[in-house]
């Protein structure tokens, strides 16, 4: 009844379920949601933005998004990546594909003789998008968070890009993510004009802004907190995903709680 007659959430119940087992294991691996901030695009969050004008270097805005994760002493090493290829579309007519050109950003775990330490890289392309970058950046500290974790999360490893988008909202990075999963623009340059297309991370901007709701319950604060800083139009979305889990979960601690994630075969 509530599907016909109540707010209707972005997500199907399937995937509501998933993210609602996911923040449960985050939470048993690593922590209550809680502890984490919403992280802003304020100076609060990113003074090397500010001190630098509004454009910080790739290495700086780095540092800011470790501390806005609490992860400033986790070992890690930064790299620039393989850049994007335009692919020709025409007469002086060019179609970027931006997302499956070259990835957004790697992580691995290497080894040296001070122990483990990761190693992410980022598209160098994405450099003049900073709020994208800062995306990417929180993306791959998520799996440098779950490569910590002692079981392996609802579903099994297969599904792990999914999990990594909900652990960098679970770090809360939830406006950037949902702010960058969808960019479509016009562009021209000497000699050129065309359209950049670009899709990133693994979720969708529905889930994405449902998994915000859903992180936001879980710290006790009000999910539209984060609705000033959303694109225009993910603003309804959230009010949508804000308006259904509260009518379908007023408790959000007990139903994450009551999920089974042994039906998930998790860790």
């Amino acid at each position: 009844m509530i599907g016909l007659f109540g707010p209707r959430l972005p997500v199907d119940d399937d995937e509501l379920e998933f993210q609602l087992a996911t923040f449960q294991w985050l939470e048993r691996e690593f922590g209550a949601a809680g502890d984490s901030p919403l992280v802003l695009p304020t100076p609060e969050f990113f003074p090397s933005v500010r001190a630098a004008g509004n454009r910080a270097g790739v290495g700086e805005l780095f540092d800011d998004v470790r501390r806005a994760a609490g992860m400033a002493d986790w070992r890690c090493e930064l790299a620039a990546g393989a850049g994007d290829r335009p692919v020709e579309a025409g007469n002086a007519h060019l179609l970027r594909h931006e997302g499956p050109a070259a990835p957004c950003g790697t992580f691995r775990i290497a080894e040296d003789a001070a122990g483990r330490h990761a190693i992410i890289s980022y598209n160098p392309d994405m450099v003049h998008d900073q709020a994208a970058l800062t995306a990417t950046f929180a993306h791959e500290l998520g799996h440098y968070l779950m490569a910590t974790s002692r079981g392996a999360p609802p579903g099994g490893w297969d599904l792990h890009e999914l999990h990594t988008d909900l652990a960098a909202v679970y770090l809360g990075f939830g406006i950037f993510l949902a702010n960058s999963a969808r960019h479509f623009a016009q562009y021209q340059s000497a000699g050129s004009m065309g359209w950049s297309s670009h899709i990133q991370g693994y979720l969708g901007e529905g889930a994405l802004v449902t998994a915000l709701a859903i992180f936001q319950r879980l710290a006790g604060r009000d999910p539209l907190d984060a609705e000033l800083w959303l694109k225009d139009y993910l603003r309804k979305d959230l009010r949508r995903a804000a308006r259904g889990l509260a009518k379908r979960h007023p408790d959000m601690a007990t139903a994450v709680g009551a999920v089974d994630l042994a039906e998930y075969g998790g860790g």
